[in-house]
């Protein structure tokens, strides 16, 4: 078994079928790479609109940071050739990913699944917290990353795509954009692990992994 322990963190909202086939997808995959691991659903409420990146720093900031490295993974992509051992510095692994014809949608792309050593993650504060709706938040956590020099990697992994109806908001999106020009001009990065804030509603441990509620 790997010395090194992995915290695979869920952002998730009403996707209930995806998550039926993704934990015992996942769980086989570990099992498989001989990886230990823990699975931990943070799941958001209705009160606003999605946060992917928020829930992704709720997600370390409720394990204390205290795995080795940690997989932010959305739970529509399922792995079919892959590499979920250690690595030292963040390391992108949806470079295949069947809804975008098995290629990369744009070079600089750092979504969808990344793997941050706990070191490099508390170095760049953690994922913005005001990226609401769809969009910009892996733009924004490559972009921190680079001017922190802290070196990121690819490995060329492939997942396969579940569907669902994806909805974008587009005054959200275009507020995203806009946040994420201003992150690249002004390098502030206070926003993140060390003004995170949320409220923990509930926590449920199953078979396959845990599972939060949370109000952010």
């Amino acid at each position: 078994m790997s010395e090194k322990k992995l915290c695979i963190v869920v952002p998730y909202r009403d996707r209930v079928t995806h998550l039926k086939e993704f934990a015992p997808y996942i769980k086989k995959t570990m099992e498989d790479q001989k990886i230990t691991y823990d699975l931990l659903v943070v799941e958001q409420t209705f009160s606003k609109p999605f946060n992917r990146a928020k829930l992704l720093n709720v997600g370390f900031d409720y394990t204390k940071g205290s795995y080795d490295y940690y997989c932010f993974h959305d739970v529509d992509m399922l792995p079919v050739e892959s590499d979920y051992s250690y690595c030292s510095n963040p390391t992108h692994l949806a470079a295949r990913v069947e809804q975008f014809e098995w290629a990369l949608p744009y070079n600089g792309y750092f979504g969808g699944v990344t793997i941050f050593d706990r070191e490099s993650f508390q170095t760049i504060n953690g994922y913005a917290n005001e990226y609401w709706g769809w969009g910009a938040e892996d733009d924004d956590v490559f972009h921190r990353c680079n001017t922190k020099e802290v070196q990121v990697s690819r490995k060329n992994c492939s997942f396969r795509s579940l569907s669902h109806e994806r909805k974008i908001d587009r005054e959200l999106y275009d507020k995203n954009i806009q946040l994420l020009r201003s992150s690249v001009t002004n390098q502030s990065f206070e926003d993140g692990l060390k003004n995170l804030s949320y409220e923990l509603l509930s926590s449920k441990k199953t078979k396959l992994f845990t599972r939060i509620k949370v109000e952010i």
